[in-house]
């Protein structure tokens, strides 16, 4: 069992992939390495008042080569990149944050649209993502996060287009061709 970097207060993993108290209510799935670095980011979410929106609206977490959130899936699930499980653990947090609010905003929505799925725009538009970002940004705020960290994040803030187009196939072509 990994052991290295407990002696900072983290949790140490278990070999176990399925929900409990081992990944505090959220399915984890993937690799070894994937597992021990989305326990540490969930170990470090943990104890904020912002855990139970996280909680209530990610489901499962699953590696693989882009990421995004299936918020429309039965079980809402974060797919989570290489290139952002590989980077800083308060990083990856903040990325489980920013997405579980893309979760919240389509709950919503649904909620609004008396349990129909919402317009992309509600969970996945420029304003939702500029409210992913703030909700990531006082994440990172409350994890004591390096002020470039959060000050990337605000830097999208002032234009948060990077995801390209939320409708339609255009939609799916620019998920496609993400880099994280």
């Amino acid at each position: 069992m990994p052991y290295g970097i407990c002696h900072l207060g983290f949790l140490p993993l278990s070999r176990k992939s399925a929900a409990g108290a081992d990944n505090f209510g959220i399915d984890v799935r993937g690799n070894r390495q994937f597992r021990w670095q989305t326990r540490q980011a969930l170990a470090l979410l943990y104890p904020l008042a912002q855990f139970e929106l996280i909680r209530r609206n990610i489901s499962i977490i699953r590696q693989a080569r882009r990421s995004g959130m299936k918020a429309w899936a039965k079980k809402p699930t974060f797919l989570v990149g290489k290139p952002t499980w590989r980077h800083s653990v308060v990083w990856y947090a903040g990325a489980i944050a920013h997405d579980a609010y893309h979760g919240e905003l389509y709950a919503g929505g649904k909620t609004n649209c008396t349990g129909k799925a919402p317009e992309a725009d509600v969970w996945s538009g420029v304003e939702a993502e500029t409210k992913c970002l703030v909700f990531q940004a006082e994440v990172l705020l409350a994890l004591n996060a390096e002020p470039t960290l959060i000050g990337y994040v605000n830097q999208w803030r002032q234009n948060p287009t990077y995801q390209g187009c939320n409708k339609g196939w255009r939609s799916w072509l620019d998920y496609l061709k993400r880099q994280w």
